[in-house]
């Protein structure tokens, strides 16, 4: 790439990767605030409770879903950019596009599944909607945390892997095997019926999100 392209991708890189970081936390605060957790419903079989509590908050949860489908498009932006100032690891930096490009319209399709259920079903609690509710709701959930794992998992350590000697510090690469790591715990939460995605499959997000607003820092920094 030329210097006036080098620059360009930097700028992308480094402010949709802090966009992308900054809709999943104030989505996440929102979800939060609303005490409509569907995992949590999921796994105590009690998906009435969910739809109760949804058509209670469902403007938050609507701004919420919202928040959440710009960060799947911000963030394989910010992975797209970052690999091409990844030129010395070619392979590597096609992989870690692989992973952001896979997850990104597979979560947008959960997430409108899910708004299905927030504004479609919620606060029905008939035994039909809660039918329908559970298997939406089984869907997005783990669509949710697959890509979950492939953006802020698996996805951070290929770019960390791809970007070495070029734009990544030694640091933000170790801090992307963490992520790896925080990816496995997470896909074990899933594979065990669900119930540690809310504990400790959950580590995924503030380590993952985290290497994200770190790597839009590095970037910055690098202009």
């Amino acid at each position: 790439m030329n210097a006036n392209d080098t620059q360009l991708a930097t700028r992308v890189g480094a402010w949709t990767a802090l966009s992308g970081s900054a809709c999943a936390v104030a989505g996440a605060a929102l979800g939060i605030a609303s005490g409509a957790d569907i995992d949590a419903s999921l796994t105590r079989q009690d998906m009435a409770g969910y739809l109760t509590t949804a058509g209670d908050h469902q403007a938050m949860l609507v701004a919420n879903l919202v928040l959440w489908i710009a960060m799947v498009i911000l963030m394989p932006i910010a992975a797209t950019a970052m690999t091409a100032l990844s030129p010395k690891r070619p392979f590597l930096a096609q992989l870690a596009r692989f992973w952001y490009w896979t997850g990104s319209p597979l979560v947008i399709a959960a997430f409108v599944a899910w708004l299905a259920i927030v504004i479609q079903l919620a606060p029905d609690t008939s035994p039909d909607a809660v039918m329908v509710a559970n298997t939406l709701g089984w869907f997005a959930s783990r669509a949710d945390w697959i890509a979950t794992v492939f953006f802020v998992g698996i996805g951070p350590t290929f770019l960390s892997m791809a970007g070495r000697e070029d734009w990544v510090p030694s640091w933000l690469y170790q801090w992307g095997w963490l992520t790896a790591l925080a990816g496995g715990l997470t896909t074990v939460a899933m594979l065990t019926g669900g119930s540690g995605l809310t504990t400790y499959g959950f580590a995924i997000v503030p380590v993952g999100v985290g290497w994200m607003v770190a790597a839009g820092i590095v970037l910055i920094r690098r202009r």
